[in-house]
């Protein structure tokens, strides 16, 4: 194999473009190479010429032709390990997270909580018909369980961002389904979306209220203005 010639120079948007997407790659931790042969059986390379008066894009390795593959190649990775990656949000959307929640709609509201163990009780449900009757006097529960990752879908990523996504379509989702004014949260929920929980009613969960009946008083002053929106 030899070297790639006659390669065409760069033009300034072309290097300033290459520059702006390896130093993302950069800040993701992900190591970035730069191709200098096309490999038997693989199709020819676009490389374009970095000229000095260009900013360089391969400063530590003097030797390098200067050829820059505009569709797939990128920087050689440095000597100096490459700096840790500690935002939050990347690995928010890098860590596999696993829970189940119960979703119900009773009247013009749903209703969610997040299942400790996965298992959904028939006093939880009777709780929640007696919270929603005592609102909507002609509501009726109806209830179904979310688990994530969702099975038979190994294709889908399982973070936490694609749980929140998947999580808050299923919510529209119900929501359109019974015309429902307002979410009520029962406990504690990390994974929905910024929207959802800035506008939901949270009131204790129900097994809290199971537990420690004086919990239920404090359900209900967070849930008696909804009987305002119930009448309109």
């Amino acid at each position: 194999m030899s070297e790639v010639s006659d390669i065409v120079p760069a033009a300034p948007s072309v290097v300033a473009a290459e520059m702006a997407r390896r130093k993302a790659l950069e800040a993701m931790g992900i190591d970035v190479y730069v191709s200098r042969f096309d490999l038997p059986g693989a199709a020819p390379a676009v490389r374009q010429k970095v000229e000095s008066s260009s900013p360089s894009l391969v400063s530590d390795h003097s030797s390098e032709t200067g050829a820059v593959a505009a569709e797939t190649a990128s920087r050689r990775s440095k000597t100096a390990a490459p700096t840790p990656v500690t935002s939050a949000a990347v690995r928010e959307r890098s860590e596999a997270v696993r829970f189940s929640m119960l979703l119900a709609s009773a009247g013009p509201f749903l209703w969610i909580e997040q299942l400790s163990d996965g298992l959904i009780r028939q006093d939880q449900l009777a709780l929640i018909n007696a919270m929603a009757r005592a609102i909507s006097p002609q509501a009726s529960i109806r209830q179904q369980q979310f688990d994530w990752p969702m099975r038979g879908g190994s294709a889908v990523a399982s973070d936490a961002e694609s749980a929140k996504q998947a999580l808050q379509g299923l919510i529209q989702r119900m929501a359109r389904e019974v015309n429902a004014k307002r979410v009520v949260v029962m406990g504690t929920c990390p994974f929905l979306s910024d929207r959802i929980a800035q506008s939901a009613v949270v009131i204790p969960s129900t097994l809290a209220m199971l537990s420690n009946a004086s919990l239920k008083r404090e359900a209900w002053q967070a849930l008696k203005p909804l009987r305002v929106i119930e009448l309109d």
